[in-house]
């Protein structure tokens, strides 16, 4: 048998060229599955450290800070994270880029841990400083109420001792007077005659009043009600007295009869009807009678 060798050489060439384009396309599929399984892994860590992101942008939108440096500081680092989050986003996905912001956002964990640990610290010394307010405030209010109750009781108890000090009157008598002279002056029931009013009464004894000088006031109201021989007027803080005559007397802890005289025609005659003759010592009242002139 006569072999051809240039036919030969074709087949051996046709040959190598088959194993050489099926090495190659083995070496063409396997490269394009390396690919594709890494470019599926740039994305899936794309994702992840996207999520990371947004998680912790998340996280501090959740946080409350009442330390206005501390939040300022919080805000800052927000900032930060978005920023890079939008770099992220914005960027096409490469191995560079991953690997920049994995380093990245490995350095805004410690800053995170580290930011959170001082707002977790800042805010339990906010809530033992509250406790402490709270607990000086209710400490505070129970003391109020108690001196408020201390001021009532004394109130009340320097009310019934001024009451328990008050003076008293008994017998309270009142009659016009006809003055011709002085040396003729008779009682009358003539609203025209008459020109004094005298009036008497005794003060009890009472060893709860102070000793000393007491002012007296009379008050002679007439039927048209209005004050008979206007003397004046005394204030007592928001009360006040419009009186026809005052008499200082001194008391002694003793029952006191007294009498004071007032010339009730100063202004005009009196009117007939009936007079109302009330006695105070200062602001308070002690008592009252009637005299009926006609």
């Amino acid at each position: 048998m006569i072999v051809n060798p240039q036919f030969f050489n074709y087949r051996l060439i046709i040959g190598t060229l088959v194993i050489a384009f099926v090495v190659l396309g083995s070496y063409s599929f396997s490269s394009y599955n390396t690919l594709k399984n890494h470019e599926a892994f740039l994305e899936q860590e794309h994702r992840f450290v996207q999520k990371e992101l947004s998680e912790m942008i998340a996280l501090y939108d959740k946080v409350t800070v009442k330390n206005e440096m501390l939040s300022e500081e919080l805000q800052q680092s927000k900032s930060k994270i978005q920023a890079v989050l939008d770099s992220l986003i914005a960027a096409k996905t490469s191995v560079p880029l991953i690997s920049k912001i994995s380093r990245k956002l490995s350095t805004l964990k410690q800053e995170n841990a580290l930011l959170l640990s001082k707002i977790q610290e800042a805010n339990h010394q906010n809530k033992v400083l509250s406790d402490q307010v709270r607990a000086v405030s209710e400490k505070l209010a129970l003391q109020q109420a108690y001196i408020s109750s201390l001021e009532s009781k004394n109130e009340k108890l320097s009310k019934n001792l001024l009451e328990a000090q008050s003076l008293a009157v008994l017998q309270i008598q009142a009659k016009a007077l006809h003055t011709v002279s002085s040396k003729s002056v008779s009682e009358t029931e003539k609203a025209s005659k008459a020109d004094h009013i005298e009036v008497c009464f005794t003060l009890l004894k009472n060893k709860l009043t102070p000793q000393g000088g007491k002012d007296i006031y009379i008050q002679i109201i007439d039927p048209n009600n209005n004050v008979v021989a206007n003397r004046g007027v005394v204030n007592f803080g928001e009360k006040s007295l419009i009186y026809t005559g005052k008499t200082e007397i001194n008391y002694t802890n003793t029952d006191l009869e007294t009498c004071t005289k007032m010339n009730v025609v100063i202004d005009n005659n009196l009117i007939k009807g009936d007079y109302l003759v009330n006695v105070f010592h200062d602001q308070n009242k002690l008592g009252s009678t009637k005299i009926a002139l006609n």
